[in-house]
């Protein structure tokens, strides 16, 4: 993270999306390595994004911003026109982004700010840093001939920004394929895979352990398929039901532990303490994966096309394994008594 270490002794706002927690997980090894050059962060952002980073940095700076509220559907093809019609909403939170990024480098005479895909967190007042891995936008096969006019547009607006980070390595040993290793960007650098966890070393508590996230009501469709699976299974396991709720609660069916949710802090050792994980393809949960060599089934989100590439890029990898959500009944069981068997 070269570029991050380079700044020193400077006002820093970073502002990661709300949409999912992995941007702002991602953040959490960027902001770590600011305070220890002398620099003072402001965190901007909304949702549970803006909770997490209270919870990890308490002591800095938090403001709270619009969020985007974007929503999915049922199923992967009214998920996908869903978000087409939710586009002009996500582009006036965009406008609203932009006099208030000037607002905040004004507050607090910031030099820096770094945005992870808020297209509009930038100010012509102070250095502007885009976050991203998509910098080719995956769209369904049947729309795949209107990817290159949408990297246009991506790189329209993030050309508004002084640079562009992109978490992954540059080359062949990539995480992100495509992605972000095709069409270029000006003024973009490769700044290595960001995870904010490390290895702990631990007991491994269960054999399966389910980090559920994302939005509704693909979430809850998640966990009652994993629910109707997990506990006949003669596997220790445990789901992480990622709801916020005021309490913390849990309970057991068969093998099967079910919790309300996990600190972040909690869901290392959680991962570090299972020997097989299952969750979406984001690719914050990736790129962690990574960090801690962890075994995982994949499973996208319906409709969302950037994590469907990701299972089937990831799958021939060491460590990767692919499944659809619709036939997780399937094929869940076997693949799991497959990879349990050779650990």
């Amino acid at each position: 993270m070269n570029r991050v270490s380079d700044i020193q002794n400077q006002t820093v706002i970073i502002s990661p999306l709300d949409w999912g927690l992995g941007h702002a997980t991602r953040c959490i090894p960027i902001i770590q390595e600011l305070m220890q050059n002398g620099n003072k962060c402001i965190i901007a952002s909304s949702g549970r994004s803006l909770e997490l980073l209270k919870q990890e940095f308490p002591t800095l700076i938090h403001e709270q911003i619009p969020e985007y509220g974007i929503s999915y559907s049922t199923n992967a093809v009214s998920t996908f026109f869903k978000l087409l019609l939710q586009i002009p909403k996500a582009y006036n939170i965009k406008i609203n982004e932009e006099r208030l990024a000037n607002t905040l480098v004004e507050k607090y005479a910031a030099t820096y700010l770094i945005a992870d895909n808020r297209f509009g967190m930038h100010s012509k007042l102070c250095k502007s840093i885009f976050i991203t891995h998509q910098i080719r936008v995956r769209l369904p096969w049947i729309f795949r001939f209107l990817e290159y006019p949408f990297h246009l547009v991506n790189k329209a607006i993030i050309n508004k920004f002084d640079e562009c980070w992109i978490p992954d390595y540059r080359g062949s040993k990539n995480i992100s394929g495509i992605l972000s290793h095709s069409w270029k960007i000006p003024n973009s650098y490769y700044i290595g895979p960001l995870s904010g966890r490390e290895q702990i070393q631990c007991e491994k508590e269960f054999d399966v352990l389910a980090i559920l996230s994302g939005p509704e009501p693909q979430r809850g469709i998640f966990e009652t398929k994993l629910r109707e699976i997990l506990p006949t299974l003669p596997y220790k396991s445990c789901i992480i039901r990622g709801v916020v709720a005021h309490r913390n609660s849990s309970t057991k069916i068969g093998n099967c532990k079910i919790q309300t949710f996990a600190t972040n802090k909690e869901i290392t050792k959680l991962i570090c303490g299972s020997k097989l994980i299952i969750s979406r393809a984001g690719y914050s949960s990736v790129m962690d994966y990574e960090k801690l060599h962890c075994k995982a089934i994949l499973v996208p989100t319906p409709g969302q096309s950037e994590q469907i590439y990701l299972g089937h890029y990831l799958e021939p990898k060491e460590r990767y394994w692919y499944i659809k959500q619709r036939q997780l009944a399937k094929k869940l069981p076997s693949c799991i008594e497959e990879i349990l068997e050779q650990s």
